[in-house]
């Protein structure tokens, strides 16, 4: 194998001579080698580039930059721990929030130095539940969402990543960083990490795919999609209240999605499901369809409407969704893992930058006690509502003006709380608690609900003309009574 190292050495800074002496693999996800990656020693301005076995090395003995301090600021994450690399001096800010949106710790330091710096979330913040973490510092900003799981060990989710302006008791010096790592490879997305020491140092480095898909074409939200559809049925991790209200246990989920998931060329992106309280997907077991028996079962079509349009649609079976621990937490949890497996049937099939949830009646309930998840682009809830703290996307609410289970009224109360995000309510004016699922796709639950998610998830500008602007579609429908907050009478 063929490798070219540059190396430029720095007149008047050394202090010293040291040995480099670093190797290690570049990887995918799955382990295969990436070759023709370009390695780069940052602050020693060398550089390799890895043959088909996906290795580097570097091996010099150069000056020994006198600057002990990361090349470049970051903040990451590894297990638990937040890390704050600071290339000057800045301010650090974290604050851990419940999912209701409720402060439960904040800590700041107005003037930490340079170097490197470690929080530890598990030891500084007792939680059961999952918790959203903002870390910032004047040049950056993450949120990110935390669960402890099983035996304590925590799983973190990094969700977004955004420019910010910003008692250190929780903030402690790591150990000093003398040099950067970066990785550039066509088709993966850069990685950069920090050292500690150039001796003997094995850095092996897997990449994350950059995974491109075809932009979804217009179509018809009150027809059926152009997907085929399957569904997978009992699969995922047990999730919701251990003594289920129908089934006494607790319960997995139903994948309804595209049959053509691997071959469509389309990232697909992700509806989370919330059923009504004691109601499933579809009959299932003790769920029977039937009114002189449990009403169980009923919203079927809703969710294989949205999955012919190319949605995956993560469905729990729990009949209690809007009571903690939420399954539709833990399901969305579990999907996002899946598209980064190499073994799971979703994998690299989905764009888990693009999330939804709706939910029935006290799953609609549920959607509104889990609307501040960082990881949610746009909502609807029928037929069920809560009160809303730290809702951050476009919400459709939907009701029966017949319904007496939930009445207009309430929902329209909520709906009448959202000012600073797209909002827009819709009585389905003929429609009861459940009549409004039997409509078929042309019924306004159906269709406004592809709408929704088609104009919010998939960019389908077509879509957005059923809710936006003075002359929107569902404006001038006699099936709906709706109204628009001020964000949504813009084109």
């Amino acid at each position: 194998m063929f490798k070219m190292i540059a190396v430029i050495f720095f007149t008047g800074l050394a202090v010293s001579a040291q040995t480099i002496n670093l190797r290690g693999t570049i990887s995918n996800s799955s382990g295969k080698a990436v070759p023709d990656a370009i390695v780069f020693l940052t602050q020693q301005k060398m550089a390799d580039t890895t043959g088909a076995d996906g290795i580097y090395s570097f091996t010099s003995q150069v000056a020994t930059l006198p600057a002990h301090v990361p090349h470049v600021n970051s903040i990451s994450l590894k297990n638990d721990i937040l890390q704050f690399a600071l290339r000057a001096p800045s301010p650090v800010k974290v604050e851990i929030y419940d999912l209701k949106g409720k402060l439960l710790r904040q800590e700041i330091n107005a003037n930490v130095p340079a170097g490197v710096y470690c929080f530890d979330i598990s030891k500084n913040c007792q939680a059961t539940k999952a918790l959203v973490i903002k870390a910032a510092t004047n040049m950056s900003e993450v949120t990110l969402r935390y669960m402890a799981l099983n035996g304590g060990h925590p799983v973190i989710s990094p969700v977004k990543e955004t420019s910010a302006a910003f008692n250190r008791s929780g903030l402690t010096m790591a150990a000093a960083v003398v040099d950067t790592i970066t990785v550039k490879a066509t088709g993966f997305k850069e990685k950069s990490i920090a050292i500690s020491s150039y001796d003997n140092q094995k850095q092996d480095i897997t990449l994350d795919s950059i995974i491109v898909g075809k932009q979804f074409p217009t179509a018809n939200p009150a027809a059926a999609g152009p997907f085929e559809v399957a569904a997978d049925k009992d699969v995922g991790p047990l999730a919701g209240t251990a003594d289920d209200p129908v089934y006494g246990k607790q319960m997995r989920f139903n994948v309804y999605r595209p049959r053509n998931l691997k071959t469509s060329g389309y990232l697909h992106p992700i509806l989370i499901w919330a059923n009504g309280y004691r109601d499933n997907p579809e009959p299932n077991g003790k769920c029977v369809l039937d009114r002189n028996q449990n009403w169980c079962g009923q919203y079927l079509p809703i969710l294989q409407h949205l999955a012919s349009h190319g949605f995956v649609v993560v469905a729990s079976l729990s009949t209690a969704t809007g009571a903690e621990p939420y399954p539709t937490l833990t399901g969305m949890d579990w999907i996002i893992e899946q598209n980064e497996d190499p073994g799971s049937p979703y994998y690299h099939c989905l764009d888990t930058s693009k999330i939804g949830q709706y939910g029935h009646s006290f799953g609609g309930m549920s959607t509104c006690k889990t609307a501040s998840d960082p990881r949610y682009k746009a909502l609807m809830t029928i037929c069920g509502t809560a009160e809303l703290k730290g809702l951050h996307t476009p919400m459709l609410f939907h009701c029966g003006g017949k319904d007496e289970t939930v009445k207009c009224s309430g929902v329209k109360d909520i709906f009448l709380s959202v000012k600073d995000q797209p909002a827009f309510f819709l009585n389905e004016l003929a429609s009861d608690h459940g009549y409004w699922v039997y409509q078929g796709a042309n019924g306004v639950s159906l269709s406004a609900a592809a709408a929704w998610f088609r104009g919010h998830l998939m960019n389908d500008t077509a879509s957005r003309k059923y809710f936006y602007g003075s002359n929107c579609t569902f404006c001038s429908d006699s099936r709906v009574k709706v109204e628009q907050n001020s964000l949504m009478k813009q084109e």
